[in-house]
């Protein structure tokens, strides 16, 4: 599953105001390869927001799949979608970018998305106490380790509000980082014992930001610490 990506054309801006993705682009377009990485990240996050906007049933099916075909069916409800401007993000110099974006983070993102479209229902989560053990039935289609996605289900069972702090953040800022530290103590918490945590703020905030996302929308017999 790691090696499953989507590839998406963005649009950052156009002179005519008209937006307009992949196939639609006027061959004279400039396309930019090799942009910086932390713009690429906020642009992908935008257009996921505006995906969510636009074509909610779609993308909450993409989400809330249990299986891969299911996933796979539903994933191209995030291509081409008209009217989605990240020209905040990379300035109107750049017409279009090609983005390859590994599942776990294309889901953790419209997870996101989804939170912040009903954030009063994610900020009406208490913390749960801790437990033993947690699981939950959309482990399988993550594209993460099992342990990871366990810490990170732990995390929004007993710190949602860390969680929702994270999220207050710009992807890849200062503030991020000092997120992710303030969590700290719950990620060390929530750690499966002899498993090593080695992955980026990307893949954590992307982690934690799916898992408080099933935590708020399923219903309560998913996940462990589902909401209450």
């Amino acid at each position: 599953m790691s090696s499953f990506a989507i590839a998406l054309a963005l649009l950052a801006g156009a002179a005519d105001g008209e937006s307009r993705v992949g196939s639609r682009l006027d061959p004279a377009m400039r396309q930019v390869n090799n942009a910086d990485m932390s713009e690429l990240n906020g642009a992908l996050y935008r257009f996921m927001e505006c995906a969510v906007a636009r074509r909610e049933v779609r993308v909450r099916a993409f989400i809330d799949a249990r299986d891969v075909e299911t996933m796979k069916q539903n994933y191209v409800a995030l291509s081409d979608v008209p009217r989605c401007s990240v020209g905040g993000y990379l300035g109107n110099d750049v017409d279009y970018i090609s983005y390859n974006a590994e599942i776990s983070v294309t889901r953790g993102f419209v997870a996101e998305a989804f939170i912040k479209k009903d954030r009063k229902r994610a900020e009406a989560l208490s913390a749960l106490p801790l437990q033993k053990t947690y699981s939950a039935d959309w482990y399988a289609v993550t594209g993460r380790p099992q342990p990871f996605n366990e810490m990170a289900t732990c995390v929004a069972a007993t710190n949602p509000a860390g969680i929702l702090a994270l999220l207050r953040t710009g992807i890849g800022s200062k503030e991020e980082k000092a997120a992710v530290g303030t969590l700290a103590p719950s990620l060390g918490q929530c750690l499966a014992t002899g498993y090593k945590l080695n992955a980026n703020r990307l893949s954590l905030r992307t982690a934690l930001a799916e898992a408080l996302y099933h935590r708020t929308f399923d219903a309560p017999s998913g996940a462990v610490g589902g909401a209450n």
